[in-house]
């Protein structure tokens, strides 16, 4: 595929995001996107994001895991909602930035089976999850295979 082809599905993909409002959070980034694909970044609020100890909250770790996988599913063209979310977190840690990656293991007609990892901006891992999506709408313009 060309890269004219390429810089124009992740337009697309970025501007789906945006209507579905996954990137309403000014603090959360997309920091590489490709099919099935993505790294995204999400920068600390001490206040609010931060426990009373100084470490990252859980329910922050859930929201940036949740952010990946629904941006990963508009990659391939879907918009999904979890069936299923299996999360282990590893690690509490003190940080300002968090990074979330994503792959897509399985893209069917009906659901999706995605992988993805949290870190710090060390690369300490923080969290894994395995989750199953459920596909609720094709997004027009957008392929499963890019």
């Amino acid at each position: 595929m060309s890269t004219e082809n390429v810089s124009g599905i992740l337009f697309l993909v970025q501007s789906a995001c945006l209507e579905r409002r996954f990137l309403d959070d000014p603090a959360l980034s997309i920091e590489q996107l490709n099919c099935g694909q993505i790294r995204i970044s999400f920068s600390l609020t001490a206040g609010i994001d931060l426990d009373h100890r100084g470490k990252v909250r859980s329910s922050v770790i859930y929201r940036l895991l949740e952010s990946v996988l629904q941006i990963s599913a508009v990659s391939v063209g879907v918009e999904a909602e979890t069936l299923n979310f299996c999360c282990n977190i590893v690690k509490y840690t003190a940080a300002e930035k968090l990074y979330a990656v994503c792959k897509i293991c399985h893209c069917g007609r009906m659901t999706l089976v995605a992988e993805a990892e949290v870190y710090d901006e060390n690369d300490t891992l923080l969290a894994t999850v395995l989750t199953t999506l459920f596909v609720v709408e094709t997004i027009k313009d957008i392929p499963r295979k890019w």
